[in-house]
């Protein structure tokens, strides 16, 4: 295996172990105290975080080789109603370049007024890397702020819009380096 896919390789089993302590240590904590309690086993239900996933489409700018097709994969474990921790993907692709990152994502999710609590903004951030391949190799550190919409059609199902900001320090070759990627996707939640 090359140095620089070993190097990437422990980048992404670190940030993976982190993800799954933040992700899976408030769960198990949560049940437990319920189960110490005595409390009902709807009442521990309720007390454990839920999962949504999803995907999507769109564009991604400012890459080491221009504007990107964009798709993005992301899990959201729902801590409180409105508070949720989770892993995204972001692949962009263009004739000579492959990108991914992967970062652990916070959300905020604010209802808008009278929608039923259907439509919601969200507001994330979160902290990866992300490895480019256009002229050499490059892999860096990754910031991704965004805010999004969140439509509920049904109970289980959602339209989501998103707008993310990536900052980054990716040099790829002369000329192509990049320090921050906006993006924009459309895509589906359940």
């Amino acid at each position: 295996m090359k140095p620089a896919a070993e190097k990437t390789l422990a980048l992404a089993l670190a940030v993976g172990m982190v993800i799954g302590l933040i992700i899976w240590g408030p769960a198990e904590h949560s049940v437990q105290a319920a189960e110490q309690t005595g409390e009902t086993s709807r009442n521990v239900e309720s007390a454990s975080p839920t999962w949504s996933g999803g995907a999507a489409i769109g564009f991604l700018s400012n890459t080491p080789d221009g504007t990107a097709f964009a798709f993005n994969l992301h899990a959201d474990r729902f801590l409180q109603r409105n508070v949720s921790l989770g892993p995204l993907v972001q692949l962009g692709f263009t004739g000579d370049l492959t990108q991914v990152g992967f970062s652990g994502q916070g959300k905020y999710w604010i209802d808008l007024p009278e929608t039923d609590n259907r439509a919601k903004v969200v507001l994330q951030a979160g902290i990866g890397f992300i490895h480019a391949d256009f002229f050499r190799n490059d892999t860096s550190w990754l910031i991704p702020l965004g805010i999004g919409v969140d439509y509920a059609l049904t109970r289980t199902v959602s339209l989501t819009g998103t707008f993310l900001l990536n900052f980054t320090d990716l040099d790829t070759g002369p000329g192509t380096d990049t320090n921050v990627m906006p993006g924009l996707t459309f895509g589906i939640r359940f």
